[in-house]
């Protein structure tokens, strides 16, 4: 269940920025005929945008995707997760990015945050235990 998803023209959309992070409308996307050729930034299969029982937005992949996926393998709890420190991220006044990989695809942050002025950058990593 990425937050991003990449799009043919665009490049890769944020469903938890304002206008998808380039000024679009959800509408522009979710239950559009003919539908937006959107990928998963992770695997590069097809996903579609959906919407949760309880309001959250999501890409969503379609059939029969790759089970290597490792967007696809979160649990609801680690993307709840993600969202909750992308919410602090921006209430200190950072720019916070969901879902970012590294230049060389070696590495990818649960939520990349930036200094205001792109001066600082600093990766986030979910992470949750069973607890003992």
């Amino acid at each position: 269940m990425p937050f991003t998803a990449l799009h043919p023209d665009l490049g890769r959309l944020d469903c938890t920025l304002p206008g998808l992070g380039h000024g679009m409308a959800w509408g522009q996307v979710h239950k559009v005929r003919p539908r937006v050729p959107l990928v998963c930034p992770e695997c590069a299969w097809g996903v579609h945008p959906k919407v949760s029982g309880s309001g959250v937005r999501f890409f969503c992949h379609d059939p029969n995707r790759p089970s290597s996926c490792e967007l696809s393998n979160e649990s609801w709890e680690h993307h709840m997760l993600k969202l909750e420190m992308a919410a602090a991220i921006r209430a200190a006044g950072w720019f916070a990015a969901l879902e970012v990989p590294a230049e060389d695809g070696s590495w990818r942050a649960d939520v990349m945050a930036s200094s205001s002025d792109g001066a600082m950058r600093m990766p986030w990593e979910a992470q949750l235990s069973a607890g003992a």
